[in-house]
């Protein structure tokens, strides 16, 4: 029985690894300096919170990155806050072989934590599921002093779709939501640039309110990133 279930929560982490890595791009050999993250702000979130949960230090440093948000000490509840983070090709502890593209956030444990509990931090950019197979600790079983790599997926963009686009935004879909609707709202809405997001995000083109869709999006000077010659997006975090 025990053999069982091993086996049936290693075939379950490796599918939850698989459809996760499938969408960031599966067998990736590097990744990019920068990345974005779409952060909706929750109650009793703010925004010293939500730019640590990131390894931002200094959290006036989001503002070149969020011109829409006209003060970062008085953010609106449900307020999208776009977080940078670096974009990196990972490994799963049980898979090696099997080759992703996220940014490790380092998330130390409190007393009684669990992979649930870690993953509500981060406003649906993760999962508990996503975190126990991106961590070593059983879910059962997590040292109350421990260090828990947050995985947030990403994309660096893809030379075979569009030398175009090098800077991406990992957007969480919401009640409702699609991704030709959030597509739309960030200036991606004819036949043309649809056909393009879902090159980005197969198997989104369906589905409403649940998983996550890589938008391409400007930089702080208003225009798209190119991708460099080695696929890697220019870097404008510091």
């Amino acid at each position: 029985m025990e053999a069982a279930a091993a086996l049936a929560l290693r075939l379950l982490v490796l599918a939850v690894a698989a459809g996760a890595a499938g969408a960031a791009g599966d067998g990736c050999s590097r990744g990019c300096d920068l990345a974005l993250a779409s952060f909706f702000v929750t109650p009793n979130q703010n925004i010293s919170h939500i730019a640590s949960l990131f390894g931002v230090t200094n959290y006036r440093l989001l503002t070149t990155y969020n011109p829409n948000i006209s003060n970062l000490d008085f953010i609106n509840i449900n307020t999208s806050v776009h977080v940078y983070f670096d974009c990196r090709c990972l490994s799963l502890p049980t898979a090696p072989s099997s080759t992703y593209l996220a940014g490790s956030l380092p998330f130390q444990v409190s007393r009684g934590q669990t992979y649930t509990t870690i993953a509500d931090n981060y406003n649906n950019l993760t999962t508990a599921e996503w975190l126990q197979a991106t961590n070593t600790y059983p879910a059962n079983n997590i040292p109350d002093t421990a260090v828990v790599n947050v995985t947030v997926n990403c994309s660096c963009g893809d030379a075979n779709i569009s030398p175009d686009y090098g800077l991406f935004l990992t957007y969480p879909l919401r009640d409702r939501e699609t991704l030709a609707s959030v597509g739309a709202s960030n200036g991606f809405s004819s036949p043309s640039q649809m056909d393009t997001l879902r090159r980005y995000n197969p198997g989104m083109d369906n589905v409403t309110g649940r998983g996550i869709v890589y938008i391409p999006v400007k930089d702080p000077n208003g225009s798209y990133l190119p991708l460099k010659s080695s696929g890697q997006p220019l870097s404008f975090a510091s």
